[in-house]
């Protein structure tokens, strides 16, 4: 059977060195998928020779229709929550217009290193709609997705309905993440899977452990300790021997700083264990 290589997309608006480095390193560990880039004029020069640009301006027609019942209720800015929301309709209408069934769709900041092409394709079906940073989606649920946003922003009730989640789950602000959680509970009815998935795990975020459910990784200056061995990268679980490898890192915030020293050209492939140390921005070779 012939497994269609999934497209990997990204959507900036913006021209950042990092976004570059990001879409660079998810074609080295999947060099058999188109890598896309849905941008400006301004950030067209980041999509090197093996990428691909296309302007977000042209598939902007269902997310300014969006906006129009968008209802603004966070300490972010009324574009940033906006246009948080609008990526997905932006994501929808480029996928319509290309005959792409099904994708990986990563933030800007996220380096990923598993090729989501080589495993059985089943062995992420658990991971969608879970994460806003990082999720392999298909169309169909892409568009109830997109269904679902307009019906709880455009009706009172379905907005109440909003507004209560957000704070049972710990006052949170109203973004597309707490939207996702709700998609992904109670609409998909789908178990959280935390990112730890086919053996290793899509990072929720550098700065942060993981779920209190999961085992939890060794840390240092308040980040996930990133280990590698023979080229690939891995996390320790506290109080074990026992490691974790990392389909992707997210380089959330000021962790965006550390991108160019995790390109996979770039990591010493050695049999040892060695450790990123954050503070002098060097591998070190790992105790035994």
């Amino acid at each position: 059977m012939c497994i269609v290589s999934l497209p990997i997309v990204f959507i900036h608006r913006t021209a950042e060195e990092h976004v570059g480095l990001c879409m660079q390193q998810a074609k080295y560990s999947n060099p058999s998928s188109r890598v896309i880039l849905i941008g400006s004029p301004e950030n067209k020069y980041l999509s090197a020779g093996n990428t691909e640009h296309f302007l977000l301006s042209h598939f902007y027609q269902s997310a300014q229709a969006f906006s129009y019942v968008y209802k603004h209720s966070t300490s972010n800015t009324y574009e940033y929550n906006l246009f948080c929301f609008q990526r997905w309709f932006i994501l929808r209408d480029f996928m319509r217009s290309q005959g792409i069934e099904r994708c990986c769709y990563l933030d800007s900041d996220v380096m990923l290193y598993t090729d989501i092409n080589i495993r059985d394709n089943e062995d992420f079906d658990d991971f969608t709609f879970e994460y806003t940073w990082t999720t392999v989606c298909d169309l169909e649920k892409l568009n109830q997705f997109c269904d679902y946003a307009t019906k709880f922003f455009r009706d009172p009730l379905h907005y109440q309905t909003l507004v209560q989640f957000a704070k049972e789950i710990g006052d949170a602000p109203i973004s597309d993440m707490v939207l996702f959680i709700l998609f992904h509970n109670y609409a998909l009815r789908r178990k959280a899977t935390y990112g730890i998935v086919a053996n290793g795990f899509f990072d929720h975020n550098l700065n942060c452990p993981f779920a209190p459910s999961c085992p939890q990784a060794d840390s240092q200056d308040g980040k996930k300790q990133i280990y590698q061995k023979n080229g690939a990268l891995y996390c320790k679980i506290t109080g074990t021997t026992d490691y974790l490898s990392a389909h992707s890192l997210h380089f959330q915030g000021h962790a965006k700083a550390y991108i160019p020293y995790f390109r996979s050209q770039d990591i010493p492939n050695t049999d040892d264990f060695m450790y990123f140390d954050y503070p002098t921005c060097k591998w070190v070779r790992a105790e035994p």
